[in-house]
């Protein structure tokens, strides 16, 4: 067998280096002249994107189509961030099969698929803290190794000749991810002669000659579409290569019609005017929603993930709503000890905190958190009745404590600016 696979993992929303990906795939595709495969590793998607964000990710399996992806993984951003409802519309967005062996119930997803002789599999970091805790996400974890194993078994009786994993693993344990789960370099060692290649994701390793565990070939080219990965195969040879993803790469222009498709849908949601505001709305406003909508006694709001900063009075247009709230977090509550809930609200209160961030903040500082309902004095013998998000309720906000283990109901799908929509009177249309 001849083959190329060029790969791309963890894009995380970077339009333009996509688009100068796709003009490499289709000259290495030119001047080779044996088959060549391009696939993802998964998470092209990410919040502070404004074409993902408005979309939930939709638009960029569009513009992973238009590079010409022929079969991609299912990364952790989507799930975790608005629920896997969403992953059926991106399945329906996207020309390839998305691949997800590990996760079940999901819809929109298969488990493998077959291009011509070459076959693939496809796994998620399954964040077990999270599904085998008291949080109802409606999907359950499967034993990732045996989830791979399965794959291959059955992608050899249909006559495939190599098996690649398409792993959203990671490489290494890095933190608040892949705590308890199988890495790539672990799941090699379990899966000699039954996969050939690892095609990784998740932890933004860059692997410029891969690595070999046995006889698996581990590939990944680090993040944000700062280089393609190629692996070149013939007969038993394999050999891992990356290729730098520069300025001097002109963007494809079959991608970049696709971006201005997507724009020109958005546009004409975006232009809506969603509400007349009487008085100006700030995130102790949103805190009180959130109070509101989750039926709960107290609220709790980081700044920083509900506004930038506060709309005015007037006409308010979706666009100027998403200008200043992209938030992807989720509506949730729970309930919480007096001690518990007195102990977040001291933390952040307190201005040394409000100054840190956290992954998912991408730079920006928590800010205040905002207290909705009556919280003084706080009984810490009784139990309270919370709502917030995800982020001030699971360990990556910085707010809680992980032995915790609190029991979280999400509104999934609906995210922060959907609610802030409905509260207004208007229900959320995106494409």
């Amino acid at each position: 067998m001849r083959l190329t696979i060029l790969h791309t993992n963890d894009i995380h929303g970077r339009i333009e280096g996509l688009a100068r990906i796709a003009t490499l795939v289709e000259r290495i595709k030119e001047e080779t002249p044996h088959r060549v495969i391009y696939v993802d590793a998964g998470d092209v998607e990410e919040t502070t994107t404004r074409l993902s964000n408005l979309t939930k990710g939709v638009a960029m399996h569009r513009l992973l189509s238009a590079a010409g992806c022929e079969v991609a993984a299912v990364g952790n951003a989507v799930w975790l961030r608005y629920g896997p409802q969403v992953i059926p519309a991106q399945a329906e967005a996207a020309s390839y099969p998305l691949l997800l062996a590990n996760l079940e119930p999901v819809e929109g997803v298969q488990a493998t698929a077959l291009i011509d002789s070459v076959g693939f599999v496809g796994v998620t970091d399954p964040f077990r803290s999270f599904l085998d805790g008291d949080v109802d996400y409606g999907i359950r974890a499967t034993d990732e190794v045996e989830a791979v194993r399965a794959g291959a078994s059955e992608l050899r009786a249909q006559g495939a000749e190599l098996v690649v994993c398409l792993s959203h693993l990671g490489y290494r344990r890095i933190a608040h991810d892949i705590e308890d789960g199988t890495i790539d370099p672990e799941l090699a060692e379990q899966v000699q002669g039954e996969v050939d290649v690892i095609v990784g994701a998740h932890s933004h390793d860059f692997l410029p000659e891969g690595e070999r565990v046995g006889s698996v070939l581990i590939a990944q080219t680090g993040s944000f579409a700062e280089h393609l990965g190629r692996i070149d195969i013939d007969g038993s040879e394999m050999t891992a290569s990356v290729i730098p993803v520069g300025d001097d790469i002109p963007p494809h222009p079959r991608v970049l019609e696709a971006v201005a498709a997507a724009e020109a849908s958005l546009d004409s949601s975006l232009d809506e005017i969603v509400a007349e505001l009487d008085e100006p709305i700030d995130a102790q406003w949103v805190a009180e929603m959130l109070r509101e909508r989750m039926g709960a006694e107290i609220a709790l709001a980081t700044s920083a993930v509900m506004l930038d900063y506060p709309l005015p009075a007037g006409p308010l247009r979706r666009r100027e709503l998403w200008e200043a709230c992209h938030s992807t977090a989720n509506p949730a509550v729970a309930e919480l000890t007096g001690e518990q809930l007195a102990r977040m609200i001291e933390k952040g209160s307190d201005p040394e905190f409000q100054q840190t961030t956290t992954g998912p903040l991408r730079g920006k500082p928590h800010g205040p958190l905002h207290v909705a309902g009556d919280a003084s004095p706080i009984d810490p013998g009784r139990t309270y009745v919370v709502a917030a998000t995800d982020f001030e309720l699971e360990n990556y906000g910085g707010l809680i404590e992980p032995e915790w283990r609190l029991n979280v109901r999400y509104d999934f799908p609906t995210i922060i600016r959907e609610a802030i929509e409905e509260k207004l009177g208007a229900a959320t249309r995106f494409p």
